[in-house]
């Protein structure tokens, strides 16, 4: 008896696939914060009575499958970008249209975008860029944020878009990665993404199957690299030691299946431009 967690739900594509390639016995845990996203894919799935729809964070995934009577699962699916519904409706994920600078995937935690720029003492915002955003020279940037909020508050996206306009004199292509660099530092820090994808990566140790699967999809470098060194660590016969001799030797609880990350093809890009960055990564219970 198959049980498949989809961690992010979003638009419903992995789950409805999932239902399409498994027999109806496969029992699916689709997972979302977002209340609009689930809304959403519960009329897409209409068809799938074996989808159980949870409002959560994949981050509590031990106490989702408790709470369903689950002890174990046999996938476990992360699509860790955004997705097309979220950029195209929700407030303040994308650079593209002028909305509210919420970026809140799940609307009753607290913090949001404007909140960050509006309110963040200077180093604070230069950890966020730097560590998020792996941005070049925060420093100049928080400082720009600071002297324009004393002007006029941060209350939309279009605010962000026209003070790196006017502070920075770029090229249109670099202008679009670097608010990208922005947003996803300002997201990253909202919803506290690379805590929660590192404590869903050791808990699923503990609630998948011997021959059960791991596969996630990041698309910027601090995900990737997160799920490749657990990966590699968990794969490993040893652990580092402090000793310079020896390493300890420890249990083997994962055989990777990617030694390099599948990326999309030349064709995919041109069908769907938001894949060009994704690299997926996977693994199996041992």
């Amino acid at each position: 008896d198959q049980v498949i967690v989809d961690g992010t739900l979003g638009g419903g594509g992995y789950t409805e696939l999932i239902c399409q390639k498994t027999k109806s016995t496969v029992k699916v845990i689709a997972i979302d914060k977002d209340l609009n996203a689930i809304k959403y894919a519960k009329q897409r799935l209409l068809e799938y009575n074996r989808v159980i729809f949870v409002n959560d964070n994949f981050a509590e995934l031990k106490e989702i499958l408790s709470a369903n009577n689950i002890k174990n699962i046999t996938g476990l699916v992360l699509d860790l970008g955004l997705s097309s519904y979220q950029l195209n409706n929700e407030d303040g994920f994308s650079f593209m249209r002028d909305t509210a600078l919420d970026m809140r995937a799940y609307k009753n935690d607290e913090l949001t975008a404007e909140d960050i720029l509006n309110g963040y003492q200077k180093e604070s915002l230069i950890e966020i860029f730097k560590n998020y955003g792996e941005i070049g020279n925060s420093e100049r940037l928080a400082k720009s944020v600071v002297i324009r909020r004393k002007q006029k508050k941060f209350t939309t996206t279009f605010d962000i878009v026209d003070l790196i306009k006017s502070e920075y004199k770029i090229d249109k292509k670099n202008l679009m990665d670097f608010l990208a660099k922005i947003f996803q530092s300002l997201r990253i820090a909202i919803n506290n993404e690379l805590p929660n994808l590192e404590n869903t990566l050791n808990d699923s140790l503990d609630v998948i199957q011997s021959g059960g699967r791991i596969v996630i999809i990041s698309y910027h470098s601090l995900e990737d690299r997160l799920v490749k060194n657990f990966f590699k660590r968990e794969a490993s016969r040893y652990k580092e030691s402090s000793n310079p001799f020896f390493n300890e030797e420890k249990e083997i609880r994962l055989k990777i299946l990617t030694k390099k990350p599948v990326v999309p093809s030349r064709e995919e890009v041109n069908e769907n431009s938001r894949s060009r960055s994704a690299k997926l990564r996977a693994a199996e219970r041992v």
